[in-house]
């Protein structure tokens, strides 16, 4: 059911009411049992007015019509069922989301590929391993704007020491850099993260990094050429329209992130935090998963899990999850 009115400042408009009605239905909840004329008295509306409040309090289930006489339906029940509802359509909403931007790449390649039949010039190219960090200094100094990484495994791998120290030297020479990595990297390198961040570089973390990925401004971007997987094959994507999606794609992960504690210019970002475990819990992961997840302890995680209850003033991880929607956490 879609509300008429903004739910963030009226929440009943999650019920499909106006901002006035919610005074009617209070002077209903109060005199339930009473014929529609004597609410229009009490609300001090005409009898044309307190009709159509009616008909849209029918219309939500919260009070039901019969001969003239108007009764109120339990609120906890009607309201109880109605979050229920609204909070399945919000999950599937999200679902729906991820599962867009997941379909970017395969989209990608069909238009590519459509562009090639057709004749037309489409500048993606591969190229195979080889001199990395030249061709990622190449690309940012080729083009104009900041720098922005995907970096689900790259402290791993034998050229991370060399490719930070190229990250480093573009910073101060007045590149700005931002940088998403995968919850685990607080758990295994730790130091790495702070260096790039000690060297200007903006860092943020999400539950997981789809793949590998190097975005230079709004001129090119470097990537596997297998979504989030290492084939030894790299992409350098010139098109534009592509670069812009995928600009695009990393500017929404980077505003659900998570700010890393003491790393970021603003502080902290325990909203960031929270968030990382909502969505862990309302898409129904384990304490163990989660933990692994968040590069914490098992203990930790039940102990955020249990004040989050307490702050939300939820019995439950599902009403926990529900309170969360209702204000817009997640």
């Amino acid at each position: 059911m879609t509300g008429k009115a903004d739910a963030a400042g009226f929440p009943l408009g999650v019920a499909g009411l106006l901002p006035g009605d919610e005074r009617v239905y209070r002077i209903i909840l109060r005199a339930s049992g009473a014929y529609r004329l004597r609410l229009a008295e009490l609300a001090g509306l005409s009898a044309e007015a307190i009709d159509e409040v009616l008909a849209r309090l029918e219309s939500a289930g919260l009070v039901q019509l019969s001969d003239g006489m108007v009764a109120a339906a339990p609120p906890a029940h009607v309201l109880g069922r109605i979050i229920t509802t609204r909070t399945r359509q919000l999950r599937r909403e999200y679902e729906q989301i991820d599962g867009l931007r997941n379909l970017i790449p395969s989209l990608v390649a069909d238009h590519t590929s459509l562009s090639r039949d057709m004749g037309d010039a489409v500048d993606v190219r591969a190229v195979q391993d080889g001199d990395v960090l030249a061709l990622v200094r190449r690309l940012a100094t080729e083009g104009s704007g900041d720098l922005r990484w995907f970096r689900p495994d790259q402290w791993r791998l034998p050229t991370a020491p060399r490719l930070d120290a190229l990250v480093r030297e573009l910073i101060e020479s007045g590149y700005e850099s931002r940088a998403i990595y995968p919850a685990t990297v607080l758990e295994e390198a730790p130091d790495k993260l702070r260096a790039r961040a000690e060297a200007g570089e903006r860092v943020r973390i999400v539950a997981s990094v789809p793949t590998r990925m190097g975005i230079f401004g709004d001129s090119s971007v470097f990537m596997s050429d297998r979504w989030g997987l290492d084939t030894g094959r790299r992409l350098v994507v010139r098109e534009h329209s592509l670069v812009g999606a995928l600009r695009t794609l990393f500017d929404t992960v980077w505003e659900h992130a998570m700010a890393v504690p003491g790393l970021e210019g603003e502080g902290d970002d325990p909203a960031g935090g929270r968030r990382l475990l909502l969505q862990q819990l309302t898409s129904g992961a384990k304490d163990e998963q989660i933990a692994r997840v968040l590069g914490v302890s098992l203990r930790t995680v039940r102990r955020r899990v249990a004040d989050l209850m307490d702050e939300l003033g939820a019995a439950s991880r599902f009403q926990a999850g529900v309170e969360a929607v209702r204000r817009g956490w997640i």
